[in-house]
């Protein structure tokens, strides 16, 4: 503090009229003249000298840096201090300084003029432990220890002083140095890796590890003698123990710190060894080539080649040969075989003539046997056909037994032989109905006169062992065409697990469908549920909507289009098991079956057979007859446009009943459907998910192969649709939706639209999604020569966000959720 003062009071000794004054003046002037000697730094007997970075400060007497400067400027230099001043700052400089040298013990140069002069180490935000040497000079005095020295001091801290130690130099290194570098503090960085510096040379193993790994890769000294030197400091720190027994015989520097690979560094090692592996295949390819080139350069190469050529042509002859001899065992063998064919044919032969009552050497009228076979085919073929229009009952037994009579047995028939349709209804009622397509149907059904005591149930529920099936159906008026006899219906399943412990896997499923006028039942069945095979643990549900498209008109009196029961097979999982075994599916029969109770899909109101009067006004009693017959019921049919005829006959005292929903619009089609030149890259899309207004429609199409016919150019399509609300404040409520489907080879597209969504319109809170399946059958030619797809589909659900209560919609203007064009592909 002295010198500081000392060295203060030689610099505030110069007048403050020359505090500033030019450096050029002052420097390169040889002698200043009388004039300037007034206001000459001369006054107070010292040469002014330029500060770094402007200014100028005193140079003190004795300094010979002027350097060319002479004559004046040296009379300068030796002129006596002015009188009056009491303080001579040089020697109090001198004085203070000597006393600082004694002070640190040794001498230091301090120059005033000096941009960079030394500074005392000040305590780091680390610190310095008491009594403890500055860190410069610990580093100084490990680095000067011998090995003699560093045996006899051996280790100085204990075990725990050492785990503890690494602890703070691995903080340091890993954490500290690195973060204040990110920061900027480049001096706390300096500080706190020089205190990492200092606990390693306080520790001497550190320095005698990285001996070791010098001896041991470099040889520079024995490594017998470091080993010696690192046992006698008691080896490395506790953890450091499991790697100094590496056979490298070292401890690296990253298992010392501890630090891990980073990135950069990991993609370097990866690129080196794919470098070193492309140059391994590079120097493989490069030895066939000069093994290849080294065969051309042989001297022995026409000689090879044509021993080569010899050998190919001696293995081509053989093969012609042995191919000759293969094709003669082959004849051989046949001719065996055509004699035992020709044996068995004969021997069927001889048993047919006998069957016939003829002999061998009867003549047997072909012909005739020909035709008349031809003739009954013929002739069952237009029985079937008409039975299955519902012209006229089956045959006579159908009708003795309509009326209640008992139908005579087959073998009582004259030993006329069965239609047909007899023999497959005989067979169908000999299985059980298992496996075949069609089974007999229920007589009230196919009268369309439902017998008393059935209930007309559009629903139903039944319970079969852990499972509960439920089901509801109603009319989709939509997808419907009343004139052409089309009517679909759409039905809900409910499949619930109500057993507490056991895990159900659903199979396979079997649906009996017997619709009104229909003598037979068609049975449909396959594997899983909608493609797939569901697992339903304890208490929990599964819930599907398929659509059943009938054609079918109203007969009778009756209410329904169709009755449907049927059943799904399951089986049940043992603990932690995820899906049935083989031995447990059973060829997708599993171990038992839940019932589909019988339920039925209903007509509308306005579809429905209605009762019509003849009229009044008609005289002629034969034409009421004949009128009566003709329109005796009549379906008022739900229609959009007018009838291109008029009913045959109507009630004068009752209106037509209104179409209850509009049919269909048609928008202009998309050029590449119509076409059929739909692009292949990228390939067109069988599903899709977007997101709008934070709710996400994501759907997927299969075929069902099941419900088409492509013979009829009949297409069936199901696709399942996934509706999520991923909003985080509001619920909402899908209120209406609309699509727009166009098939291959069309000009236009269907527009179809109408509330809800199945029939209802649920509420789905933040999360939640609503799942169904529909299906869409198609009736279009496929354009095979050009691509698989028959038809594109997209639309979008209309939806309300809800107040706080969940009830109270926000906004009367609904938002609107894209369902993404997707495609129905026909599969290869």
């Amino acid at each position: 503090m002295k010198l500081s003062l000392a060295l203060g009071a030689a610099l505030s000794s110069t007048p403050a009229v020359h505090a500033f004054a030019p450096t050029a003046h002052l420097h390169r002037t040889a002698a200043p003249s009388a004039a300037s000697q007034n206001t000459a730094c001369t006054v107070t007997g010292g040469t002014c000298l330029s500060m770094v970075g402007g200014g100028m400060i005193e140079r003190p007497p004795g300094d010979d840096s002027g350097g060319g400067e002479s004559g004046a400027g040296d009379a300068e230099e030796e002129a006596p201090a002015p009188a009056g001043s009491g303080l001579d700052p040089y020697a109090a400089y001198a004085a203070e300084k000597e006393k600082f040298m004694a002070k640190i013990g040794r001498d230091i140069d301090i120059d005033p003029w000096d941009p960079n002069p030394y500074i005392k180490p000040r305590p780091g935000k680390y610190g310095w432990d008491a009594g403890k040497a500055p860190v410069q000079e610990q580093l100084a005095e490990a680095k000067l220890l011998s090995d003699e020295d560093i045996a006899a001091r051996g280790q100085t801290m204990s075990e725990t002083e050492r785990e503890e130690n690494l602890n703070v130099i691995r903080r340091l290194r890993q954490n500290d140095v690195p973060t204040l570098r990110r920061q900027g503090d480049l001096l706390a960085a300096a500080e706190a890796a020089a205190e990492a510096e200092a606990r390693e040379n306080s520790d001497p193993w550190f320095s005698l590890n990285e001996r070791l790994g010098d001896a041991i890769k470099y040889e520079t000294e024995e490594v017998d003698t470091v080993k010696a030197l690192i046992a006698k400091v008691g080896g490395p720190p506790p953890q450091l123990v499991k790697f100094a027994d590496h056979p490298r015989g070292y401890v690296l520097r990253t298992e010392v710190i501890g630090m891990n690979l980073s990135n950069d560094r990991l993609e370097k090692m990866i690129d080196r060894q794919a470098a070193m592996e492309d140059e391994a295949k590079e120097e493989f390819r490069k030895e066939a080539v000069r093994k290849e080139m080294a065969k051309l350069d042989s001297p022995m190469k026409q000689e090879s080649d044509l021993a080569e050529i010899a050998e190919i042509a001696r293995q081509r002859e053989e093969a012609y040969l042995r191919g000759i001899m293969d094709q003669d065992a082959r004849n051989a063998q046949y001719a065996e075989m055509m004699k035992e064919d020709t044996k068995e044919y004969e021997k069927k032969r001889e048993e047919l003539m006998k069957r016939l009552g003829a002999t061998s050497e009867d003549e047997v009228g072909y012909m005739d046997k020909q035709s008349e076979f031809v003739d009954n085919t013929m002739k069952d073929f237009v029985t079937d056909l008409k039975r299955m229009s519902n012209l006229f009952e089956d045959d006579e037994e159908d009708d003795l037994a309509l009326a209640g009579e008992e139908a005579p047995p087959a073998e009582e028939s004259e030993g006329r032989p069965m239609s047909k349709a007899a023999q497959a209804r005989a067979e169908a009622m000999k299985n059980d109905g298992s496996g075949r397509p069609r089974l007999p149907g229920d007589a009230d059904v196919t009268r369309g006169e439902i017998d008393d005591g059935v209930e007309i149930n559009e629903g139903s529920t039944s319970t079969t062992g852990p499972l509960t099936v439920e089901v509801t159906s109603a009319y989709n008026s939509e997808n419907s065409d009343p004139p052409m006899r089309k009517h679909c219906f759409q039905y809900t399943v409910r499949i619930t697990n109500d057993s507490p412990t056991d895990t159900v896997q659903l199979l396979s499923r079997r649906f009996e469908i017997q619709t009104v006028g229909s003598s037979m039942k068609d049975v449909v069945q396959g594997e899983g549920v909608t493609g797939r095979q569901p697992v339903l643990k304890p208490g929990e549900v599964f819930e599907y909507t398929s659509t059943a498209p009938l054609s079918v008109r109203p007969i009778g009196t009756t209410q329904i289009a169709a009755r449907m029961s049927g059943e799904y097979r399951y089986c049940i999982l043992g603990e932690g098991q995820e899906t049935a075994t083989d031995e447990q599916a059973n060829g997708g029969q599993g171990e038992a079956g839940a019932e589909l109770a019988t339920f039925h899909f209903v007509f509308p109101e306005e579809q429905r057979v209605k009762p019509v009067r003849p009229s009044d006004e008609d005289d002629d009693e034969d034409d009421d007859e004949d009128e009566d017959d003709a329109v005796k019921t009549t379906t008022v049919a739900s229609s959009g446009t007018p009838a291109s005829t008029p009913p045959a006959a109507t009630d004068a005292t009752t209106a037509p009943s209104t179409s209850s929903s509009s049919p269909a619009s048609s928008l202009p089609g998309d050029p590449d459907m119509t076409s059929g030149n739909i692009p292949t890259s990228p390939s067109p899309n069988d599903s899709s998910d977007t997101l709008t207004s934070d709710c996400r429609v994501a759907v997927t199409s299969t075929y069902r192969p099941e419900r088409s016919d492509a013979a009829l150019d009949k297409h069936c399509f199901a696709y399942n649709v996934r509706i999520t609300n991923e909003g985080s404040e509001n619920s909402i409520q899908l209120v209406s939706r609309r699509f727009e489907i166009q098939t291959v080879g069309s000009a236009t597209k269907d527009v179809v639209q109408g509330p809800g969504v199945t029939g209802r319109q649920p509420v789905l809170k933040p999360g939640e999604s609503f799942e169904y399946t529909s299906t869409a059958p198609l009736s279009v030619r496929p354009m095979l020569d050009k691509t698989k797809v028959v038809a594109r589909m997209s639309g979008e659900y209309n939806f309300v966000r809800l107040g706080e209560d969940g009830k109270t919609p926000i906004s009367s203007t609904p938002l609107k959720a894209e369902l993404g064009a997707f495609h129905f592909i026909l599969p290869e």
